[in-house]
């Protein structure tokens, strides 16, 4: 009751069995307008046939310590940010998830305010209800040199630490861009997906040695204090990276980019707009 009245208790989800953040986590957690700045780039625009493939995850609960299932999905704000650049730049993207399932958005983080952001959500929504199979990527050989995907994209999310993280073939498709010199870019809790490479596999993690930023795990931890979070997690992504070589080099959230060879990484909801021109400018840089 009293973490009601402080609007610091988890809240349940109105059609389903998770909760949602607080009131008091989604005033922290959530922004109403997002901080994406249009931008025309000088006026480059590419015209060729490159893609940029976004991994999203099919799983929208993430059960925690306590039992009590979180009820989350892809970060809006973080998905949607960084590919309004790429669009504005002239790129073209698609979506996948492990088996072709829809991918989980978390209805709760759109920045219900930002005009842009919503705009671009209703216009690029069918990619999300209709991805691609990775499943059948892989077994079809898809993920080859001549592969059309010159960037792999891991939005942020808590989504992106349930499923994601144990799926064979999303450690196939990352061995894959980092052993053909393709970008990888990865927000927030999208790195999660990194440790992927180790599921059935004993050579280390292609990444080993790359410094990245990423969402701190000791705000994971302080989280249901505020109610964001129904419970403590499971395990933390930080932690994860680390052992297997992948040094994180935030401390703090502070919308912070680091650029290390071809692994981009943001921190938080406050990177994605920085984070969408770094990716045009490289994907520029390379093939203009």
């Amino acid at each position: 009751m009293i973490k009601r009245i402080f609007g610091i208790a988890p809240t349940k989800e109105k059609n389903g069995s998770g909760y949602i953040p607080s009131p008091m986590g989604r005033m922290l957690g959530v922004d109403k307008v997002s901080g994406y700045k249009a931008t025309d780039f000088g006026g480059k625009k590419y015209t060729g046939r490159k893609k940029v493939l976004v991994l999203c995850t099919e799983e929208r609960y993430f059960t925690m310590a306590n039992g009590k299932d979180f009820s989350t999905g892809n970060n809006v704000q973080e998905t949607m940010v960084p590919l309004m650049h790429l669009i504005n730049a002239g790129f073209d993207f698609e979506v996948v998830t492990p088996t072709g399932k829809p991918a989980i958005l978390e209805e709760w983080s759109v920045p219900h305010k930002d005009n842009a952001v919503l705009k671009f959500r209703s216009v690029n929504q069918a990619k999300f209800d209709n991805p691609l199979s990775l499943k059948n990527l892989v077994e079809n050989n898809q993920l080859n040199q001549d592969s059309d995907y010159i960037a792999l994209f891991l939005p942020g999310g808590h989504g992106s630490m349930v499923g994601l993280p144990d799926d064979e073939n999303v450690g196939k498709l990352l061995r894959w861009i980092e052993a053909s010199n393709r970008y990888l870019v990865a927000v927030c809790h999208g790195p999660a997906a990194m440790i992927a490479t180790a599921k059935n596999n004993d050579e280390p993690n292609p990444y080993k040695g790359y410094k990245m930023v990423a969402f701190p795990d000791k705000f994971d931890k302080q989280s249901p204090s505020i109610g964001y979070l129904p419970g403590q997690l499971t395990w933390f992504q930080c932690e994860e990276l680390e052992k297997q070589g992948i040094t994180v080099i935030n401390e703090k959230i502070t919308g912070a980019t680091h650029v290390d060879r071809k692994l981009i990484s943001g921190d938080s909801p406050k990177a994605c707009d920085e984070l969408g021109k770094i990716i045009v400018e490289a994907l520029f840089e390379e093939l203009m």
